[in-house]
């Protein structure tokens, strides 16, 4: 089973991360993003991944500065959802102290396909440990990006979290990639006041993914944590924690279903077929891998809008 730290995406670990590359079977139709002034951004990620934090950090510095030079522009980002662990525990409290490592309660000797469930909980300071990287590392891209990373706490599977980002997108779970009810989404910058009806959308979804990213990295916030969740998302979007809870409870299953069949499509090689993350999907037809600077996001942002052209 691949670690966490096998599955991540800096942009100088893997030849050509960082390139933005079309799809297959692409280049010989007509480009339909060509002078294009609208970005539809799918950004796929993990919660717990601190690459994933500064490349949603660099994402939003990057639209800014476009947004300042092309002012036309629109950008809708959607999160979908990227599983480092699926078989973790759905709460790290449920689990004892692991030094960092996973702990299973099950027979060792047996594969992982045979095991119904694999209880897992990670130290975020597992991170830490690497031959290559010490923390050092993370001090410095978490400055360059605004990040003050701190290293302890603990975590489980991130599932709930990613059935709440979806709840936040939409009211009802779909397997669609971009939601189906999110009309009327409010800007990125506006807040639920109270009074207020709170609803569903992208740039509520985006709200609650920074809010989760900054209570994991910097808070050591248990994103595995229902109430943490609970209260987190309620702050965040408005809406009562007894709703949140009931998507948390899930009773039906349909909420994990469809978080489920978004990770299927993500990471099938016959949908996107994603092996690492973060990754950005534009305009369902440039992928951008890795974690890359915010100068770079612009310079691909301004060749997208040229069909792709150098």
């Amino acid at each position: 089973m691949a670690s966490i730290r096998d599955l991540l995406l800096p942009a100088d670990d893997r030849n050509g991360a960082g390139a933005v590359v079309k799809k297959e079977d692409e280049d010989a139709k007509t480009d339909v993003t060509s002078g294009t002034a609208r970005f539809v951004v799918e950004f796929i990620l993990d919660v717990i991944c601190p690459y994933c934090y500064i490349g949603f950090k660099n994402l939003k510095a990057a639209i800014e500065t476009y947004r300042v030079r092309h002012p036309e522009a629109v950008f809708e980002i959607v999160c979908l959802p990227f599983l480092l662990h699926p078989l973790a525990d759905r709460s790290a409290s449920s689990v004892e102290p692991s030094y960092g490592k996973p702990t299973s309660s099950y027979p060792t000797n047996k594969p992982v396909t045979q095991l119904t469930t694999l209880h897992i909980a990670y130290d975020k300071s597992d991170y830490l440990i690497s031959r290559t990287r010490g923390p050092e590392h993370w001090v410095g891209l978490g400055e360059a990006a605004g990040i003050n990373f701190t290293w302890t706490g603990r975590t489980g599977s991130t599932r709930d979290a990613h059935k709440l980002l979806r709840f936040a997108l939409e009211s009802t779970p779909t397997p669609t990639r971009g939601g189906r009810n999110n009309r009327g989404a409010p800007t990125p910058s506006s807040r639920v006041t109270n009074g207020s009806t709170p609803i569903h959308g992208p740039a509520v979804q985006l709200r609650l993914l920074e809010a989760l990213f900054r209570a994991h990295h910097e808070s050591d916030g248990d994103i595995s944590d229902p109430s943490f969740l609970a209260s987190t998302t309620s702050a965040v979007t408005g809406f009562t924690t007894a709703r949140i809870r009931h998507v948390l409870e899930d009773e039906s299953g349909e909420w994990k279903r469809a978080v489920d069949a978004l990770v299927a499509q993500v990471s099938s090689p016959r949908g996107l077929a994603v092996r690492a993350v973060p990754t950005f999907v534009v305009n369902d037809r440039y992928v951008i891998g890795g974690v890359q600077s915010a100068e770079f996001l612009v310079e691909e942002f301004g060749r997208i809008r040229r069909g792709g052209a150098r």
